[in-house]
């Protein structure tokens, strides 16, 4: 029982050292003493990646997901919706997950979720998340070789120990150890599109109100919905760029404004995602959409054909 217990306290110490992120809400009045909805939906996300590794039943996880991803779409705090007992209002929500929501504004963490947590190791969830490891095998793997760590499961590749579990082979150890030297090599500065798309759209969606815009898009690699990203790009026209640009940089989650002219901006929000504006005139605005949102090749490919078509192509404009 000592050793159990002791496993529980591991279990406890490292899930302190982790936070899922995810896109928050990026809408003008924050309820900042209140949990964001990115933190409730990670939690519930989180927690149905340690109900699937139970083995729960597939509509409990698929239940909590959809509910997850409706407080990331929701402008609200949810949590407050949840403290007035309105949160089962939204689509995918009801009372049980409401309680959670208020769980987490209570005790900052879902009841359900912290049990867990002191049993599962926090690492196993990640191997879901390699090439032909479901919840299933990546359960065997823990509980079978008392693999509970990302360099654990780099090693049992390695050694040729996962073959020994029924239904994995050469072809799994190879798949697992290529998608960990890929997940190594990707630069650290970059983040998964899930944690940002939300919040771009969000934005997108606040300047858009405002009365001087009148075009306004995502653009970079988000626009392309690439896995990750670096910064978060948006293109807008405007009758009055720098009334845009300032309203831009005084939204409310913003912590610092990084750089400021008067026909773009870049700021910093509170979950310290990085997003850049440009404000360009009407004529200019395709050709930069198209520019800044890429990809590099795509750009180069681009401008190579016009060149033969005599044409020059630039992020301002087509000319003869």
């Amino acid at each position: 029982m000592r050793a159990a217990s002791a496993r529980g306290s591991r279990a406890r110490c490292r899930w302190g050292g982790r936070r899922r992120l995810a896109a928050p809400a990026y809408h003008r009045d924050v309820a900042r003493a209140l949990p964001r909805n990115s933190d409730v939906a990670g939690q519930l996300e989180l927690l149905a990646d340690l109900l699937e590794l139970e083995g729960a039943a597939s509509f409990r996880v698929v239940a909590y997901r959809r509910a997850a991803t409706r407080i990331r779409e929701t402008a609200g705090s949810v949590a407050e919706l949840a403290l007035a007992g309105r949160a089962k209002e939204l689509n995918g929500i009801g009372k049980t997950i409401e309680e959670k929501i208020v769980q987490v504004v209570e005790d900052g963490e879902m009841h359900a979720l912290t049990k867990r947590k002191n049993i599962v190791p926090p690492e196993v969830v990640l191997f879901m998340r390699l090439p032909g490891l479901g919840p299933k095998t990546a359960a065997r793997i823990w509980h079978e070789l008392g693999v509970t760590t990302i360099d654990e499961l780099r090693r049992a590749a390695e050694t040729e120990q996962l073959r020994t579990l029924t239904g994995l082979g050469v072809k799994t150890e190879e798949r697992i150890l290529k998608a960990l030297a890929e997940k190594k090599q990707e630069p650290s500065d970059r983040r998964l599109l899930g944690d940002g798309l939300g919040a771009l759209l969000a934005v997108v969606s606040v300047l858009r109100d405002h009365p001087a815009a009148v075009e306004v898009s995502e653009a970079g690699s988000a626009r392309r919905r690439k896995e990750t990203f670096r910064d978060l790009d948006i293109i807008a026209t405007a009758t009055d760029a720098e009334a845009l640009i300032e309203y831009f940089t005084k939204l409310p989650w913003v912590i610092e404004v990084v750089a400021k002219g008067p026909s773009k901006a870049t700021v910093l929000s509170n979950e310290g995602l990085r997003f850049d504006l440009r404000v360009v005139p009407p004529e200019s605005y395709g050709n930069l959409l198209q520019h800044f949102t890429g990809s590099k090749d795509h750009n180069v490919a681009l401008r190579e054909r016009a060149v033969k078509d005599g044409l020059s192509v630039s992020e301002y404009s087509i000319t003869v």
